[in-house]
């Protein structure tokens, strides 16, 4: 049950997303994460349209992150015509929770039909509009024919190449549509690499590359993309043995090290997949962007890429898993007693123990003064209020013995000083990235969704 003492409960990452819970919903994030002067004397509407005026600010007081990222992320495993690819779901989920916890507003899809790819792609058409940047990212069965690429919808029967325009979705619509809106482009595309007419896609096809034919063709792009590719033109793209592809994997290991470019990411991607498929599958990328992009900004761009390790042989991994998973109950009592209930009296020593020297926020770096500004000026405008942890809704993911990520749900209610002002209340999933300090648990990153 939520705690509902009305002294010092808080949290530090109320809810986001452009679904509401309604307005308070958005409210309750966007000036929270921005730190905005007490506003509880407005009406509850003219209140709402300045929280989305506050966003806006604080995105462009962040010099490498002036606008908002949109993604969509699809994952296509379960054919009628070509068997079942175990992992492009899994590898579609994570990405997806990977991506909204640096900020990306996600659109996401999973065994899509044509109709249903398309109407995906229309709703990712429309929330580009303003946005800096876009990405599409697709798990699944992929051919070219002709030069052309193609997203293989699950429901395709592509047994004659008359069928093609009618039944697969050409990957380069997408891309235009991203080019035409955004100054950004990210394709990341871990799909097969077989040319399906060759082998009329049998039934009995269950890995993203039975047989390695053409390869996908390089596209035909000149303006502001970046497009990555599960593996070399003509190689085999492995599904994987474990949850996640060894391209997807690699992806979710390597996509928030701050202040790394995108380009140097794809070679530390690169070498992991090298080494975890023994040189049996080589990802490679195509670009035209005109300026460096991050996909977490750090105070200082590093300088060379960090050299990737060989994957830990599974003991090893089993072993890192256990050294947090086993740590479950003291990261829940941090939620509980630290980040859920700050003390806002000595709200500079919860800051610092809570943040250190800085963290990231909505995928934008602050360091320990500015999010004390924030957080001081969001707590100030409230008399009371009052959250909890929802029972069974913690979900750990470790990144090694010292680091992890934190997936919740959060029931929140805000009571204004003003009593004219609307009492903000609702429910939101927060993503947290934790690193162990020496006295306990950090936040290097925050991120928060609003939830219905």
């Amino acid at each position: 049950m939520p705690d509902t003492k009305p002294v010092r409960k808080g949290v530090f990452a109320a809810p986001a997303g452009r679904e509401t819970t309604a307005d308070q919903a958005c409210v309750s994030n966007l000036l929270a994460s921005s730190g905005a002067v007490a506003l509880s004397s407005l009406p509850m509407g003219r209140l709402a349209i300045l929280a989305w005026a506050f966003l806006g600010l604080l995105l462009l007081s962040a010099d490498a992150e002036p606008q908002r990222r949109v993604a969509l992320v699809i994952g296509n495993g379960t054919y009628a015509e070509a068997g079942t690819l175990a992992n492009p779901v899994n590898d579609a989920l994570d990405i997806a929770d990977k991506l909204r916890s640096i900020g990306f507003e996600v659109i996401e899809g999973n065994d899509l039909g044509k109709r249903e790819l398309e109407r995906k792609i229309g709703e990712f058409s429309d929330a580009l509009q303003g946005a800096g940047a876009g990405l599409f990212y697709y798990a699944g069965h992929g051919l070219q024919v002709d030069g052309r690429n193609y997203v293989v919808p699950v429901d395709a029967r592509l047994d004659m190449p008359v069928k093609l325009q009618l039944e697969a979705v050409p990957i380069d619509e997408v891309l235009d549509i991203m080019e035409q809106q955004t100054k950004v482009s990210l394709v990341f595309l871990d799909a097969c690499r077989n040319n399906p007419f060759a082998r009329s896609l049998s039934r009995t096809a269950t890995t993203r590359s039975a047989t390695a034919l053409a390869g996908l063709a390089q596209f035909d792009s000149t303006r502001g993309s970046f497009i990555a590719f599960s593996t070399a033109p003509g190689a085999v793209a492995m599904d994987g043995t474990g949850r996640n592809s060894p391209f997807a994997a690699a992806l979710l290991r390597h996509i928030a090290e701050p202040g790394q470019s995108i380009n140097d990411m794809m070679i530390a991607v690169r070498r992991d997949v090298v080494s975890q498929t023994r040189e049996a599958q080589r990802p490679w990328e195509q670009g035209s962007l005109l300026e460096r992009f991050e996909f977490v900004p750090g105070s200082e761009p590093m300088l060379s890429p960090k050299v990737a390790a060989a994957p830990a042989p599974a003991p090893q991994v089993a072993a890192l898993e256990r050294s947090v998973g086993d740590d479950k109950a003291s990261i829940e009592k941090f939620l509980r007693q630290d980040y859920l209930a700050p003390d806002t009296r000595a709200m500079a020593d919860t800051v610092q123990r809570l943040y250190g020297s800085s963290a990231s926020i909505f995928g934008a770096r602050y360091d320990v003064a500015a999010i004390l500004k924030m957080k001081a000026d969001w707590f100030a405008q409230w008399a009371s209020w009052s959250l909890g942890l929802e029972p069974g809704s913690l979900e750990i993911t470790p990144h090694g013995e010292d680091r992890a990520d934190a997936a919740f749900a959060i029931r929140y209610d805000y009571v204004p000083k003003d009593k004219s002002a609307a009492r903000l209340t609702g429910k939101a999933r927060v993503t947290l990235g934790l690193v162990k300090a020496e006295d306990g648990w950090r936040i290097e990153s925050e991120t928060s969704q609003a939830m219905q």
